[in-house]
């Protein structure tokens, strides 16, 4: 049920999204982000820092109430999917936030939820078209993966000179 979902919901999300958001996404990859990332800094004006930001627990932190106010999905089947819980070694836990992980339709779901970040960046430090921006030297490039928890230490966010 939640691809047939995806199927009408991934389109809207296409078209919305943030145009340098590249994890979960049809026809963009990580090799897509790693070009953008050059594009940005390889410049000799270029940033000479970088934020690599990994959010934690992302998928269960979510608030249902956000979700069900800006998904633009059936609500009544998009609280049911957000409510149902989880089992784990045959007790049923109840989700009071967060997208279940595993669905077909939870990275688009995530993906939503993110999109509008660059439009705040844009708002304070300016846009791609505004001088303001290579003055500030901020761009964002979104990827996420499914690949496992990194380390304790690795999981902080942290700057790294380039």
């Amino acid at each position: 049920m939640q691809t047939l979902y995806l199927q009408a919901l991934q389109p809207i999300a296409e078209t919305t999204g943030d145009p340098n958001s590249y994890g979960f996404r049809a026809e963009r990859s990580t090799a897509d982000a790693a070009e953008r990332c050059f594009m940005v800094l390889a410049r000799k004006p270029s940033a000479q820092y970088i934020l690599d930001a990994d959010i934690q627990a992302c998928f269960d932190e979510i608030s249902h109430d956000w979700m069900l106010a800006n998904i633009p999905t059936d609500r009544l089947m998009l609280r049911k999917w957000l409510k149902a819980g989880f089992i784990d070694k045959g007790q049923l836990f109840p989700t009071t936030a967060g997208t279940p992980q595993g669905g077909s339709i939870s990275p688009t779901l995530m993906n939503m939820t993110l999109d509008g970040l660059e439009d705040m960046l844009a708002a304070r430090f300016g846009c791609h078209d505004n001088p303001a921006i290579r003055r500030n030297k901020v761009h964002i490039v979104r990827y996420a993966d499914d690949r496992a928890p990194r380390t304790h230490e690795r999981r902080l966010n942290h700057v790294r000179m380039r």
